[in-house]
């Protein structure tokens, strides 16, 4: 019962299945009280129902709704002392077919979204306490397609040491959990191709992969108060970032 007692907001999770899933069962299960928080409020209400937790609605693209969504999660839970962002979306592309607008959505997505989080989960917090935004390895590791992407979780990640000064008064540490290639909705392609799959298992010490189930372990174990850690990027990898990112001639050999 690591979160006995503690009341959590958990934004992204619109569904039982993929990682906000795994994270919020898991608090439940350590004794936290939870709210879960999307754009869709009809998806959302539905997996609340089917997690046996409360929800919200937040869009991290619409600012005025991830202040109103903290204080209902707030009002909902009598108080707050985790919040998580696990918000997340890949729009591959080569750099030479970017566009402006393809950068910026992810740029207002990943680093001015998870700013915004970080910004008004801070001002609803109701004293210490924890909050975690879900990254990833390719803040580390340079692969093709992942200009946007990975260039906005990175700046997210500077946002989140630059908060850990700026908030750590007050008792509330911020950090971020970094994630190997783990089946999400999101990846759920590279793990159905076998000759993908086993290329990135190739390039992990461990020879494995991380599932849904490591990463809501390192979340819980951040959010709790056995952790001291924050401005810190928390890896989920087995080992992965000491490697590289398959390619292309990975896959086909």
């Amino acid at each position: 019962m690591r979160l006995a007692g503690k009341r959590a907001i958990l934004v992204g999770v619109s569904s039982t299945e993929g990682m906000g899933a795994a994270v919020a069962a898991r608090m439940v299960a350590e004794g936290a009280r939870v709210v879960i928080a999307a754009r869709d409020a009809g998806r959302t209400a539905a997996a609340a129902e089917q997690l046996g937790v409360e929800w919200t609605t937040i869009d991290l693209l619409d600012e005025p709704s991830i202040a109103r969504g903290m204080n209902a999660a707030r009002e909902k839970l009598g108080g707050l002392d985790i919040a998580v962002n696990l918000v997340g979306q890949n729009q591959a592309a080569l750099l030479a077919d970017e566009t402006a607008d393809g950068l910026l959505h992810q740029a207002r997505l990943h680093f001015v979204g998870t700013a915004l989080f970080i910004r008004d989960a801070a001002a609803a917090l109701s004293g210490p306490g924890s909050i975690v935004t879900i990254s990833s390895l390719t803040v580390e590791l340079t692969g093709a397609r992942l200009a946007a992407y990975a260039g906005s979780k990175a700046a997210a990640d500077k946002v989140v040491r630059v908060a850990a000064l700026e908030y750590g008064d007050r008792g509330i540490r911020v950090n971020s959990v970094a994630p190997g290639l783990t089946r999400t909705a999101m990846t759920g392609a590279y793990f159905d191709n076998p000759a993908i799959i086993g290329a990135f298992r190739r390039e992990t010490p461990l020879g494995n992969t991380a599932d849904v189930a490591d990463v809501a372990n390192a979340v819980v174990w951040v959010a709790s108060d056995e952790c001291i850690a924050t401005g810190d990027l928390i890896r989920v990898s087995a080992g992965a970032h000491l490697r590289r990112l398959p390619t292309p001639a990975d896959f086909i050999a």
